[in-house]
C-alpha cells in the first residue's frame, strides 16, 4: 500500500511540474464511457484540438514488478481530421521489437514500437483497426520489454462506441 501511494505521489509532482512549466497546456477529461474516458486537449485558443479516448487494461498478465499502468489510445487531430491507434506499454519496449496487438481472439495486427509506444504501420492500418475494436468485445496486446520481461493486457471495449462518438463530436 506505501509503495502505491509513494507512485500516485510522484504522479501528482510531475503533473504539477508539467502544468507549472506550461500554463497555456489545457488538457480535460470530458467524459467518461464505462472504462474509456475522453480527453480534449488544446494548447491555446488559436491551436488546433486533439481529441483522444484512452482505456486501461481489465486484466494483466507480466513478469515485471515496477511496471507502469499501460494503456491504448485512439488519438484524433483535429484539422488533418485523421485518428491513430497507440498503445504505451508501461516500460520500454525490446529494441525494434512489434507488440502483438489482437482483435476479439479474430483480428491480428504487429505493431512497431519505439521507446514506450507502439503504433499502427500506417494510416490505412489506423482506420481498419479502429473500425474493428468500436464493433470488438475485448482486445488482447501481448508485448516484450527490453529487460526481458513480458506482459499481456487485456482491455474490453465496453463503452468505446460512445467514447469514440464523443471525441469525434468535440473534435470536428
Amino acid at each position: 500500500m506505501k509503495k502505491y501511494f509513494k507512485k500516485i505521489a510522484k504522479i501528482a509532482v510531475v503533473f504539477v511540474v508539467f502544468l507549472v512549466a506550461n500554463p497555456a497546456f489545457a488538457q480535460i477529461v470530458d467524459s467518461r464511457f464505462y472504462r474509456w474516458t475522453v480527453y480534449e486537449l488544446q494548447e491555446d485558443e488559436l491551436q488546433d484540438k486533439q481529441c483522444y479516448i484512452v482505456a486501461h487494461p481489465e486484466n494483466v498478465e507480466s513478469d515485471q514488478q515496477t511496471r507502469q499502468r499501460p494503456y491504448i489510445m485512439i488519438t484524433r487531430f483535429q484539422r488533418e481530421r485523421k485518428e491513430e491507434v497507440s498503445v504505451f506499454g508501461g516500460y520500454e519496449f525490446k529494441l525494434n521489437s512489434k507488440i502483438f496487438f489482437m482483435i476479439d481472439d479474430e483480428y491480428q495486427y504487429r505493431f512497431p514500437t519505439k521507446g514506450d509506444m507502439a503504433w499502427a504501420k500506417n494510416k490505412m492500418e489506423d482506420v481498419e483497426v479502429i473500425q474493428r475494436m468500436l464493433n470488438a468485445k475485448k482486445i488482447k496486446i501481448r508485448s516484450d520489454s527490453a529487460i526481458g520481461s513480458f506482459a499481456i493486457d487485456e482491455y474490453s471495449t465496453k463503452g468505446i462506441a460512445k467514447a469514440y462518438a464523443r471525441m469525434r463530436e468535440i473534435c470536428k
